[in-house]
Order: C-alpha cells, then sequence, then structure tokens
C-alpha cells in the first residue's frame, strides 16, 4: 500500500508501480491532512500488507493524533514525513515567503514515543544520504517513522509547475504571482 500526500504524489507522475501495489493519493483533488487517517483504515482492511506513507509536516499536523491509534493497534507502516517547516505547495503557488504558509515547529520523530511511551517503533531524523541509508537499513518488524528534514523551498519541478499553472488559472497573466520572488521557480 502506497499513500502519497497532494505535494509528494507529484513524485508518482510517470512512475511504474508493481502490479500488485495499491495507491491512495489526493493529487486529483488536492486535499492534505486526510493521509494519516486513511492510513489507519488501509492497514485496517489491510493488516499483511505493507504500507509505506509519505506525507508533508503541514499535512501531518492536521490529523497527527491518529498515529496514536495506529501504534495503539500495534501496526506497523512506515511513514516518511517531510518535514520542510510548512506548506510548499503553497509557497510555490502563491506566497513564497508569506508566513501563513509556515506551520509550527514539532519534534516529529518523538512523537511515537510521546504517544506511545512503551512502543517499539524506530524512529530516525534524516538530514543526509547517510542517514537515509541507515533509517532504510533497520529491520521491518515494527512502526518506522523517519522525519527527512528538507529546505523549504525544496520541491520537484513538478509541484513547482503545478503551482504555477494553478496561480495562473486563478489569477489570470496580470496576477501577482508574476511579481519577482512570490513563487518557487523550477531552475
Amino acid at each position: 500500500m502506497l499513500l502519497l500526500d497532494n505535494g509528494t504524489s507529484y513524485a508518482l507522475l510517470g512512475l511504474r508501480l508493481p502490479p500488485d501495489c495499491a495507491f491512495v493519493g489526493s493529487i486529483n483533488w488536492g486535499l492534505i491532512g486526510y493521509l494519516v487517517a486513511a492510513l489507519l483504515g488501509t492497514l485496517t482492511a489491510a493488516p499483511d500488507r505493507r504500507h509505506l506513507l509519505f506525507l508533508g509536516d503541514g499535512s501531518f499536523q492536521l490529523t497527527a493524533q491518529e498515529l496514536s491509534t495506529i501504534l495503539r493497534h500495534d501496526r506497523k507502516p512506515v511513514i516518511f514525513l517531510i518535514n520542510n517547516g510548512g506548506y510548499t505547495i503553497e509557497r510555490g503557488y502563491l506566497g513564497r515567503t508569506e508566513q501563513y504558509n509556515d506551520i509550527a515547529t514539532w519534534a516529529y520523530a518523538d512523537l511515537p514515543r510521546v504517544l506511545r511511551p512503551d512502543t517499539t517503533a524506530r524512529s530516525f531524523v534524516v538530514k543526509t544520504p547517510a542517514d537515509l541509508a541507515e533509517a532504510l537499513s533497520t529491520p521491518n518488524d515494527t512502526l518506522i517513522f523517519i522525519e527527512a528534514v528538507m529546505d523549504s523551498y525544496d520541491a520537484p519541478v513538478a509541484v513547482m509547475t503545478s503551482s504555477d499553472t494553478g496561480a495562473d488559472i486563478d489569477y489570470g497573466p496580470r496576477g501577482p504571482q508574476h511579481r519577482d520572488n512570490v513563487q518557487l521557480r523550477p531552475a
């Protein structure tokens, strides 16, 4: 089971998945914040499958409490949380440096232990490729929570392009998105 948040789901475009891989995402309606709850649902519906969740910190903060239920039922997904300090997809749309796209700083990797002190979950804070390699080498016998720390403006080209297109649709060719340094732009 592969669950991808709105921003991270753009990485799926063009990716060939194995025939038995199921995908849950929100790219087609641009919804954020439901995937932790959706993960609980897929874990309940298909407990024998491996579940991988990729989501951003802004989306996670909307339904983070469902992690408590996942831990209470001793489910064992792998959660990749992209910590980029806010709503990067919205920074690309309009508001690159606007404070309304920033979110509160959380110690995400500590949450499994906060929500269930006796958990066997493994948590990692990943800042380098070596950190990621270490996290990915851990046994898959419990919940794995990987907090990947990234720059606030780091986004796939597909996200930036989609954000630019969305702003053009909403605001038109003379809209505020055409001012310098208002949006994320592909290099």
